[in-house]
């Protein structure tokens, strides 16, 4: 196989993960200008919809596509050199794992991976037993009681933590 396709893909492949993280830090500057100084907290005409999504897949293609292009030139410079260079496959290898890592991390630390907290888990029985919120006492309190509310706002129900999971 050519260096050109090799390097194609050893940019490719990484520049996918990268790609998709660039696209979101621009959709979320884009949303954050339209928000702040276009249309604030008034509200935004539906072709947002359909500009979003667009603006989304044109910057996420154009990286993607990008990253593809240097990989094809950067391999076809190479080609005269027959040997394959290892350090660029682990460096490739690198650059696919480590915003992978840092994905998974950030997630883990805003609660959308691993254990829930008490308050999610509060959150989630109130929920299914009907009762529009719930409430917990302060975290420094050390106190670890569920408490449901009803649609005022006042108290129906308290629940220790640890009998939360029997109760479900």
């Amino acid at each position: 196989m050519k260096k050109r396709y090799i390097y194609s893909a050893l940019f490719g492949i990484p520049g996918f993960v990268v790609s998709g993280m660039i696209s979101f830090v621009v959709w979320g500057f884009a949303a954050g200008v339209l928000w702040l100084f276009v249309f604030g907290d008034n509200p935004w005409p539906s072709y947002i919809e359909t500009v979003f999504p667009v603006l989304f897949a044109l910057v996420f293609l154009t990286i993607w596509l990008a990253c593809i292009a240097a990989g094809f030139v950067i391999g076809k410079k190479l080609e005269q050199n027959p040997v394959l260079n290892k350090r660029h496959i682990l460096v490739a290898i690198g650059l696919t794992i480590i915003p992978i890592l840092l994905i998974v991390f950030q997630q883990w630390s805003v609660g959308n991976i691993g254990q829930k907290t008490d308050g999610q888990r509060c959150s989630d029985f109130c929920s299914q037993n009907g009762y529009p919120a719930s409430g917990m006492p302060p975290q420094n309190s050390g106190e670890r009681i569920c408490s449901c509310l009803d649609h005022s706002g006042l108290e129906v129900l308290k629940v220790p933590m640890e009998n939360i999971d029997l109760l479900k």
